[in-house]
């Protein structure tokens, strides 16, 4: 079965309960959408990392929450601004690292995708974790659709920091289609205008499965949704 889950904000031990709530096996495949980083629990922020580069059917696409750590550890943003963003927890783990290890840190976020296409049973899924920018849009003069992939990609190399932030997928007209359907976090829904609930959203052109597992105090939880069942999971 292919999962899909975003978001987790360094709560290893409630990703965990999910990944047994799930009965996640070697036969499966997830993917997490982003923000794997921040505003979680004291010491659960590179361990949970760690947990994902071990496993081989564990897939972790960069949010921006991965990307304040990678630019935090090649010197370009100060320790005030990440904490700021909600990096502290992570950011005092970090400190503690050894310059080796440090390094491959750096390495390794720097080498996360920004996106995944996977097509189950004829249906096409773009995963990624903002979704869209809208000043970098491509469209496909024989379809008339937007080309995602190649939109992504115009946004990563003209501004990877702006598209990761984006919320633009959000606030499209009803008249853009996509070519394929979207799947996002990044945005919790308890705070998409006239839904704010903490279940996964559906609209006609993306899923946003964001459902606040960094705002538990608010009824926030930490969603999963199976991809070839439709079936959708919380913790």
């Amino acid at each position: 079965m292919i999962y899909v889950t975003s978001d987790i904000h360094g709560t290893f031990s409630l990703f965990y309960k999910l990944l047994i709530k799930i009965n996640f096996s070697a036969g499966d495949r997830l993917y997490i959408l982003g923000d794997a980083l921040d505003k979680g629990r004291e010491a659960e922020n590179l361990c949970l990392l760690s947990f994902i580069k071990e496993q081989n059917n564990i897939f972790l696409l960069k949010g921006n929450h991965e990307y304040l750590c990678e630019r935090y550890l090649a010197g370009v943003i100060s320790s005030e601004l990440w904490d700021a963003c909600g990096g502290a927890l992570t950011r005092r783990e970090v400190d503690r690292l050894t310059s080796t290890e440090r390094f491959r840190l750096l390495d390794y976020l720097r080498r996360l995708p920004l996106y995944a296409n996977i097509e189950i049973r004829g249906e096409r899924y773009f995963l990624t974790h903002s979704g869209y920018d809208a000043d970098c849009c491509v469209t496909n003069p024989e379809t008339g659709l937007i080309d995602i992939e190649n939109s992504v990609r115009k946004a990563a190399e003209t501004d990877q920091e702006k598209y990761l932030f984006s919320d633009d997928i959000h606030l499209i007209p009803a008249s853009l289609c996509f070519d394929r359907k979207i799947i996002v976090g990044h945005r919790p829904t308890l705070l998409l205008p006239d839904f704010g609930e903490p279940r996964i959203f559906y609209s006609r052109n993306y899923i946003d499965i964001d459902t606040g597992n960094d705002r538990r105090e608010a009824g926030g939880r930490l969603a999963c949704l199976c991809l070839e069942s439709g079936v959708e999971f919380y913790v």
